[in-house]
């Protein structure tokens, strides 16, 4: 992208240019306001850009353990949201981005999850909320959710930014945001912006610039084989409490991804380098799988992780003016159009957010890990 010279104001500024960044813009442009979203490296160059694309209902945990975590309404809520941002994603991608709605499996990797999915369907059932049990959804029987989806992730991001109304400078990093009475001053090497308001859509890099937020950055690792292995996966698959979990492409390459707890210590951290530890339990899954084609390339994105699994949407505690949209604990995806559009409503129209989303909200403090 040509170099942008930065403006002297904006309505809103966002910093950081993933799914939320580009979603924050999309959504506060519809509202009319002026927005300036810088990015240090290039659009997608984080996690957004290096996950399995996949575009879930909920959270990482089971709806049963969802339920027990955070009180039945609230687990309902949190669902509901999550295929609304679904529903709405979908709409505004129209087809692009390889988006399909073709379900996904979360496989039981153990009789106790199995038996925890069936409670999960039972309670979904009684919610009115999609999934079914299948037996042979796996070695112990898998919760199949028909309306969930995948994408390509980096065209998501590119097709949502195209849409935008917005001044997007990449290649620009922001040193400090000063809050103060009458705004907020964003500092760059290049100059400095003020700015109404000030939108971190940073994920598991936003205590790099306010170290109060309860965000841990975790690195989540994947590996891709070249095209042609044989069909394993006609959905997006999850399994051991999402801890594991693949999918196959259109041409036959095979993404598989996670295994983090087999060494949570380790993964915590800004080091996107992929591991020998990790990457061998990937292999040992492709083999499991029995796909037998040769890997083509290994990666790693950066995660943010909040205490309880859930997202940091509105005000930043402490700080007039900063905003944070982060935290998805591994479903960026299935939280990030529709976080950003509520807080885009919040902003501009003080709009109520959703309690469970509030950054100062009991529980959302302290560390992940």
């Amino acid at each position: 992208m040509p170099e942008v010279a930065l403006p002297l104001r904006a309505d809103v500024v966002v910093v950081g240019g993933g799914i939320t960044g580009v979603s924050l813009a999309y959504w506060l442009g519809k509202r009319g306001a002026e927005v300036l979203l810088l990015e240090r490296s290039r659009l997608a160059a984080g996690a957004s850009g290096r996950n399995a694309g996949f575009v879930l209902a909920g959270v990482a945990a089971n709806y049963a353990e969802a339920v027990e975590r955070y009180g039945r309404s609230t687990a309902v809520e949190i669902w509901a949201f999550t295929l609304e941002n679904h529903d709405r994603l979908g709409e505004a991608l129209a087809g692009a981005a390889g988006h399909k709605r073709v379900g996904s499996w979360s496989s039981a990797a153990t009789p106790e999850e199995a038996e925890a999915l069936q409670q999960s369907v039972q309670l979904l059932s009684e919610d009115r909320l999609p999934g079914a049990w299948r037996p042979k959804g796996g070695k112990f029987g898998g919760l199949l959710n028909l309306v969930d989806g995948e994408v390509h992730p980096v065209e998501a991001v590119t097709s949502i930014a195209g849409q935008a109304t917005a001044t997007v400078a990449d290649g620009v990093e922001v040193t400090a945001i000063e809050p103060g009475g009458s705004g907020v001053r964003v500092h760059t090497p290049g100059g400095e912006v003020a700015a109404g308001a000030v939108v971190l859509a940073t994920n598991g890099y936003a205590r790099q610039l306010y170290p109060e937020i309860p965000i841990d950055a975790v690195r989540g690792q994947m590996l891709a084989t070249e095209p042609g292995a044989d069909p394993v996966a006609g959905r997006p698959v999850y399994t051991d409490h999402g801890y594991v979990y693949w999918r196959q492409l259109a041409d036959r390459r095979v993404l598989v991804g996670g295994f983090r707890n087999r060494a949570l210590a380790d993964e915590v951290g800004y080091d996107d380098t992929p591991t020998d530890a990790i990457q061998e339990h990937l292999d040992r899954q492709l083999a499991e799988i029995h796909v037998a084609t040769p890997v083509t390339n290994r990666w790693a994105g950066i995660m943010g992780f909040t205490p309880d699994r859930l997202p940091l949407v509105g005000a930043v505690p402490g700080a007039p003016g900063v905003h944070v949209c982060a935290g998805y604990s591994g479903q960026g995806m299935g939280f990030a159009f529709n976080c950003a559009r509520v807080l885009a409503g919040s902003i501009l129209g003080s709009e109520p957010l959703p309690s469970w989303l509030d950054p100062g909200r009991p529980g959302a403090t302290g560390s992940h890990v």
